[in-house]
């Protein structure tokens, strides 16, 4: 089994996440008290919150590379991100670091292949969803068309996110908006919903449209990984 690395605390409400269905992919594949090796390296969140949120890009990525050598140092074989907003920076912290890097996109085009979906719409942070590292990666590697919300949605789900869910509070309030904002996305032709940011699968656990945890699929693919399962 290999030692998967998790760069972690962005925010710590999903990071626990992380941890749980690692585990539990593991057990679940390798039965008994089987569980993952892994090293957590947890950030300061506002830290990198900041940086992005102010445009200072290369400040993020180099809190993230800083990270990403303290896993190898510890020992990893291999690296996670902990949350798809970061992912902007994937590339530049995969050039500080001699070890292999899961994409999260990946991991969430290869379910929209596995289940023959054809447009499926994304939530996740403004840059997540207006940018294309996340949502172009997504349409090359599955052939599906990628929708998003309107630019009023887009701003709410990105302030319920930062102002509330990662401070871990997920109110009814917001769950009903994203509800019909769902239902909207629905009737555009949306065949599922990809959960985009790692905060989300913890306030939605149902809708009109199947689900596509982004987070749960990236744990399984870095179990596959550490297992050398493909």
């Amino acid at each position: 089994m290999k030692i998967i690395g998790l760069i972690g605390g962005t925010s710590w409400t999903s990071t626990l996440d992380y941890y749980r269905f690692i585990n539990q992919e593991t057990a679940h594949r390798l039965g008994g008290l089987r569980s993952a090796k892994l090293v957590l390296a947890s950030i300061d969140f506002a830290e990198l919150e900041g940086a992005m949120h102010s445009g200072r890009w290369d400040d993020a990525a180099e809190i993230l590379a800083g990270e990403a050598k303290r896993l190898e140092k510890a020992g990893a074989e291999g690296i996670l991100l902990c949350s798809n907003l970061i992912h902007k920076l994937f590339d530049k912290v995969q050039g500080t670091t001699r070890l292999p890097m899961i994409h999260i996109a990946d991991s969430v085009a290869e379910e929209i292949c596995v289940r023959g979906y054809k447009t499926v719409a994304l939530l996740g942070a403004k840059p997540t969803m207006e940018e294309s590292f996340y949502a172009k990666r997504i349409e090359d590697k599955s052939g599906a068309k990628v929708l998003v919300p309107s630019a009023e949605d887009r701003a709410y789900i990105d302030s319920a996110i930062f102002e509330r869910m990662c401070r871990d509070i997920f109110t009814e309030d917001d769950r009903t908006r994203f509800h019909k904002i769902i239902d909207g996305l629905k009737e555009q032709g949306a065949e599922a919903i990809i959960l985009g940011c790692t905060e989300l699968p913890i306030l939605l656990k149902d809708a009109s449209l199947p689900l596509l945890n982004s987070t749960e699929l990236h744990s399984k693919k870095a179990v596959r990984w550490a297992l050398d399962l493909g």
